[in-house]
């Protein structure tokens, strides 16, 4: 009979990738909350976003007891804050088969990790998370919008496929490129799936996120509930990266969205253009 480690790992490895600035109360809570409720095997990538409060010191004795236990944890600490785009640093060194990116406001549930890995039993899931979304396509080219009219009033249910999953607690399929040796661009292997860095600071960098993985043939799956989200809706939420606030780049970001997207809805395959 499999045990539950053995069915853990069929599951496959995750790589676990937290951006945090500024935020050490939270992310205590956070970390403390991933540490205790994570079962499959994973490794903890933890992006330091320039943080002066003293979450260097903290991440330092975090990592090294996650060691210390026999897990894999590392900090990557950059000397300013770079956006959110700046998980791009821990997707090209997470080694697992997928990514399992997590909020530092975020506390996730008993079996969170379970219930993403379990999505992608099916090989046309490339992304999976709570609260699913379909896209309005008439709404995203009528933008820019300072509200997600973009969104359909008609929500998916757990388990069912959609366009758009939140951004705060979700995971993909992390998968390798290895340039032609001809190549004259890149010269390393990179991530298939990375954040485009003209959408930072922030604001629908997930959302771009989530199309390119579309855009590759893949399918969102919605799944049932597996975090709770704290965000932090005051100033000093605004100056770490809080999408209610900082309405200045929403608009700036909605066109790039136009600009980017606009005209390949054949090759999102929506899901209500698949219902008819």
């Amino acid at each position: 009979m499999a045990t539950p480690e053995d069915r853990n790992a069929r599951l496959g490895t995750a790589s676990i990738v937290v951006l945090t600035h500024n935020r050490l109360q939270a992310l205590d809570v956070c970390l403390s909350t991933l540490e205790q409720r994570t079962t499959v095997p994973a490794e903890f990538w933890i992006v330091d976003n320039g943080s002066t409060d003293g979450t260097g010191d903290y991440l330092d004795e975090w990592c090294a007891r996650v060691k210390a236990g026999g897990g894999r944890a590392e900090t990557i600490r950059l000397e300013t804050n770079e956006g959110v785009c700046a998980r791009n640093v821990a997707l090209r060194r997470a080694t697992g088969d997928f990514v399992l990116q997590v909020d530092d406001d975020v506390i996730v549930g008993p079996g969170w990790d379970r219930a993403l890995l379990s999505a992608f039993s099916n090989p046309a899931v490339g992304a999976a998370g709570q609260e699913g979304f379909f896209i309005d396509w008439a709404g995203l080219l009528a933008g820019p919008w300072v509200a997600p009219n973009f969104l359909s009033a008609h929500r998916p249910q757990p388990g069912e496929f959609c366009d758009l999953v939140m951004g705060y607690c979700w995971a993909w399929r992390h998968q390798i490129v290895h340039p032609d040796a001809l190549s004259m661009t890149q010269f390393e292997p990179y991530p298939r799936f990375g954040y485009d860095e003209r959408f930072n600071p922030f604001w629908h960098e997930e959302t771009d996120l989530q199309l390119q993985i579309k855009a590759a043939g893949y399918r969102i799956r919605c799944t049932p509930p597996i975090a709770t989200h704290r965000s932090m809706k005051d100033a000093a939420a605004a100056r770490n990266n809080d999408p209610i606030v900082g309405l200045h780049h929403a608009a700036d970001h909605e066109r790039l969205l136009i600009e980017k997207w606009g005209d390949r809805r054949a090759d999102l395959r929506l899901e209500l253009d698949r219902r008819g």
